[in-house]
């Protein structure tokens, strides 16, 4: 094994870099000064009315004290004559564990982000702004290539009020259809995964076979699953469990004549009728819920215990509370998962087949657009509601 060879400063070398250092630190001693006298000022005229500004230069002052410290400690190592010479990567290091432990969260998460922000200004944003271009012309192909011509909002209209495909399906009833299909599905999914998740955190024999088997729709084929719950076997399912929807009428029924509400039972009967597809939706939000919930540190629960707290009030109180951020990500992920199963692409397929490209482009921001208004409410409507847990505090 080799032993690193260590590079010191040349005596020419060293003598600069102490000039530079003690220059620095002069520097710094004088911001020092500068700023000390300022809060002094500051706090003489009123303490109350300039305390923001007072709490800044403080701040300033000790990042101040801090690094004239390390060029201290630098001046004391030139004295020796043997002053290390390092690296760019090595400084570069140095710096990033210098700055403040919040900016260097701040810096990772944008250097995570990197990638997906590359690939959005290169990828995504040109083909997003020429589908907005093309949305406002009718673009049709020809033999001396595409021909452009302006028609400002009429493909909007024509999308919106008369744009019919298959005889009878209209993109406006098709739209509003699976909206109202996806304000019912979205609480009973978040609600149904959250109730599973916790189930499945408890341990018992065969838990991971049973999370196996809410997991098998993600991987599976969906039309596969599809074709076999509405086709062989689940219409055995349905011709075993007539009598089950006998009881389920008469249920209806009963809670019909008290008053309940024709809607309220409509909008129930009609996630009864989606039930398989509710299951079948809820594979990845189980998963999201079942890593939260394990997540949560087990003091709150022993303190929640000595302190008298029964199952329920630590159910809502501590497990619901500290979910609520993968709740969110739960919604969120539910509305762009059940778009990309949503009725627009055949609406957008048949445009594509007429050759009429301003309408599919039309048809796709449109698609965007109301993707991004409801993951916009679900957003504010939670958004009060996400508590962030900071064990550090």
């Amino acid at each position: 094994m080799t032993n690193k060879t260590i590079r010191y400063y040349e005596p020419a070398q060293l003598e600069q870099l102490r000039t530079k250092t003690e220059l620095k630190l002069k520097n710094h001693q004088a911001r020092i000064l500068l700023n000390e006298k300022r809060i002094q000022n500051l706090m003489n005229e009123d303490l109350k009315k300039h305390v923001r500004q007072i709490v800044k230069l403080s701040d300033e002052v000790q990042k101040l004290k801090i690094k004239s410290s390390r060029l201290n400690n630098l001046l004391e190592e030139i004295k020796t004559g043997k002053v290390e010479v390092i690296s760019p990567i090595k400084k570069a290091k140095q710096a990033f564990s210098n700055i403040p432990y919040r900016k260097q969260k701040y810096l990772w998460g944008i250097l995570f982000s990197l990638p997906w922000m590359i690939g959005m200004a290169v990828f995504f944003l040109p083909s997003f702004l020429k589908s907005v271009w093309w949305s406002f012309n009718n673009v049709v192909p020809t033999s001396n290539g595409l021909q452009v011509t302006f028609v400002g909002i009429q493909n909007y209209i024509e999308l919106f009020r008369s744009y019919v495909i298959d005889g009878n399906t209209v993109f406006s009833v098709e739209l509003y259809l699976f909206v109202q299909n996806l304000v019912i599905d979205l609480p009973i999914i978040l609600i149904f995964s959250i109730l599973i998740a916790v189930f499945l955190n408890k341990p018992f024999k065969g838990h991971k076979l049973v999370k196996a088997i809410f997991f098998i729709p993600v991987i599976y084929n969906i039309t596969l699953i599809t074709d076999t719950l509405s086709k062989g076997f689940g219409q055995y399912i349905d011709d075993s469990t007539g009598t089950s929807q006998m009881f389920v009428q008469q249920i209806t029924s009963f809670f019909m004549e008290i008053g309940l509400g024709q809607s309220l039972m409509g909008i129930v009967l009609n996630a009864i009728d989606r039930i398989f597809m509710i299951v079948n939706l809820s594979g990845i939000q189980i998963l999201i819920f079942i890593a939260a919930i394990q997540a949560i540190p087990n003091q709150l629960y022993e303190a929640a215990k000595m302190e008298g707290a029964t199952k329920y009030e630590i159910f809502w109180k501590i497990t619901m509370a500290m979910i609520t951020p993968l709740i969110l990500t739960a919604a969120v992920f539910t509305v762009v998962d059940s778009f990309t199963r949503a009725p627009i692409y055949r609406f957008l397929d048949f445009a594509m087949t007429q050759n009429r490209y301003g309408l599919a482009a039309t048809i796709s921001i449109s698609y965007f657009a109301i993707n991004v208004a409801i993951i916009g409410i679900v957003f504010l409507l939670m958004k009060g509601r996400v508590f962030y847990y900071d064990d550090r505090k």
